[in-house]
């Protein structure tokens, strides 16, 4: 174990230097300034002297030149410490100093164990060599500016790392913060479109019977229209109404006639395929349209729906209500009329023809009464 002397202003250099150097099995002195490893030479007596030569003013140079004054202090081995592209203006201090020696890299740790190694491997220098001639006090101004600026500069340098990492730490939480903000907004976002789906699909829907409403079946006539007209297909229309529905509320109780308008909603959506448009149409009236349906297959469905309402099981408050009956209309496009609406307007008029004297239970084609 050899006892090594580190002559750095920079502390944090020095810190990685003595942990490198005790990882290696080393002891370690420390020194910030000449006047440090001078006093530190004559208390310890290093075996190695690591010192940066191009520290700044009064600087390493100089503290070699009073090291070389002290003739009664047994000289150390000398290492040099300086960046690659410094090496040259080192090795000239160092002989402007009168200690010629070896420039070492201290980023580079492999090199300096290497060379710590092969250092304390050699005897140490039996005197010091002749004091420089005057002369060379000629070189120390323009090195010693040099080295100051360089100083400067690694200073400098620091300080853009610095402010190059508080930077990048900046940037990366006020990208975190984006992301979370984009997050919370796409979120938003999706709540803001279920919610408006949600209000759209209650705006469409009768609250009694859960069926599409009137809004809904006028705003589904133009597409099916479109549809029917581009296919060549017939588009038809049903229209039902309860009969006697005023006696019922006026017998029952409203809330009896809203049972009797949810089982006939129910009773049609029985009979109604996937891709047809059922709605509650307004008071007691239902509409349903349906796209290919032939002429006999719709008189089929309807007279089905008449046939099956007197069949109806509903009750309110343990009473039975009944039986109920209905009066359908029928119209188709473009046999019937020139447009959906066309069609739609028949089929709501013709409801007064299936009922003449009051009567009801029946179905009506364009205006011709059937039984």
């Amino acid at each position: 174990m050899a006892t090594i002397l580190i002559v750095d202003d920079r502390v944090p250099r020095r810190r990685q230097l003595a942990l490198l150097l005790g990882r290696m099995g080393h002891r370690t002195e420390e020194a910030a300034s000449g006047e440090q490893a001078l006093a530190a030479i004559r208390a310890a007596g290093p075996d190695l002297l690591l010192i940066d030569i191009l520290m700044p003013h009064p600087g390493g140079y100089q503290f070699l030149r009073e090291l070389h004054a002290q003739a009664e202090l047994a000289l150390p081995r000398l290492l040099y410490l300086a960046p690659p592209h410094m090496a040259s203006e080192a090795r000239l201090l160092a002989q402007a100093s009168g200690f010629a020696g070896q420039v070492v890299d201290s980023a580079d740790s492999g090199a300096l164990r290497a060379t710590i190694d092969d250092a304390l491997s050699r005897p140490p220098p039996a005197a010091l060599a002749a004091r420089p001639a005057a002369g060379d006090d000629r070189l120390y101004p323009l090195v010693s500016r040099l080295c100051g600026r360089v100083a400067e500069l690694e200073t400098y340098n620091a300080q853009l790392q610095r402010n190059s990492a508080m930077r990048t730490a900046q940037l990366e939480v006020a990208r975190s913060a984006l992301d979370r903000e984009v997050v919370k907004r796409l979120w938003t976002e999706e709540d803001m479109n279920r919610e408006n789906q949600r209000l759209r699909a209650h705006a469409l829907r009768d609250p009694l019977t859960g069926l599409y409403n009137r809004r809904y079946l006028e705003e589904s006539l133009a597409r099916e229209e479109s549809r029917a007209k581009r296919s060549g297909r017939p588009l038809s229309m049903m229209m039902v109404d309860v009969d006697d529905f005023k006696r019922c509320n006026d017998t029952f109780g409203h809330a009896a006639g809203d049972e009797v308008l949810r089982a006939v909603g129910r009773c049609m959506e029985s009979l109604a395929r996937s891709e047809d448009i059922l709605c509650r149409y307004g008071g007691e009236k239902f509409a349903l349209v349906m796209t290919n349906t032939a002429p006999a297959t719709l008189w089929q469905r309807a007279d089905a729906l008449r046939a099956g309402a007197p069949k109806l099981r509903v009750e309110h408050d343990r009473r039975a209500i009944g039986p109920v009956t209905l009066s359908i209309a029928l119209a188709i496009f473009p046999d019937n009329g020139n447009s959906a609406y066309t069609i739609l307007q028949m089929a709501d008029a013709a409801l007064f023809q299936s009922k003449p004297g009051g009567g009801g239970n029946r179905i009506v084609v364009a205006g011709v009464a059937q039984h």
